[in-house]
């Protein structure tokens, strides 16, 4: 078996070399975080550093791409403090805590100061309503993108746009189909 083919030598990938850095002050004032915190978070995701006459330099494009991930929704617009929920609902700091793990409410971090979603906290305590997810019947959506019923449940599956059993009747998510088949924009 092993005479059939030799052994090919695996060679290494051509590595591209990083040009772009950011200074550790710099990533302290553009993303409001302490310098220790820097390191514990460089560490645990392997972003490149390095270090020329006694200064730390972190990778721009991993240093970009870490805290994109971690930045909060842009549709959230109302924010509460943990002071503003102590006040609002008589709640103490672990139990603002607790609340907050529990119901998975979004958070984002402005240097010390940590801000939870207004409209998530309010649906959570039951203040507001959640929003009902939209939904197309078949028939409407056969009639609205004028589409056989097959193609439509193509579209679905290959899209993986939910789709929810309410009795006999198959509902299709209202903005994700709307997303799929509108009209294309042309800038």
């Amino acid at each position: 078996m092993l005479e059939a083919r030799p052994y090919e030598q695996r060679q290494p990938k051509d590595t591209i070399p990083i040009t772009d850095f950011y200074t550790t002050a710099e990533v302290k004032e553009k993303y409001h975080v302490n310098e220790s915190w820097i390191f514990v978070v460089a560490k645990k995701n392997n972003i490149p550093r390095t270090f020329n006459r006694g200064r730390t330099y972190w990778s721009k494009k991993h240093m970009d791409a870490y805290f994109a991930k971690k930045a909060p929704n842009p549709d959230i617009t109302e924010w509460y403090s943990t002071q503003e929920m102590q006040d609002k609902f008589g709640m103490t700091l672990s139990a603002i805590y607790t609340f907050v793990s529990k119901n998975a409410i979004p958070k984002k971090k402005e240097g010390i100061m940590v801000y939870y979603s207004k409209k998530h906290v309010d649906i959570a305590k039951g203040i507001a309503a959640p929003e009902e997810p939209q939904y197309y019947t078949v028939a409407e959506a056969m009639e609205k993108f004028n589409l056989t019923r097959d193609q439509l449940y193509h579209y679905a599956k290959y899209h993986n746009i939910s789709k929810v059993k309410k009795g006999k009747y198959t509902l299709i998510s209202k903005p994700e189909l709307d997303k799929l088949l509108a009209a294309p924009k042309i800038e």
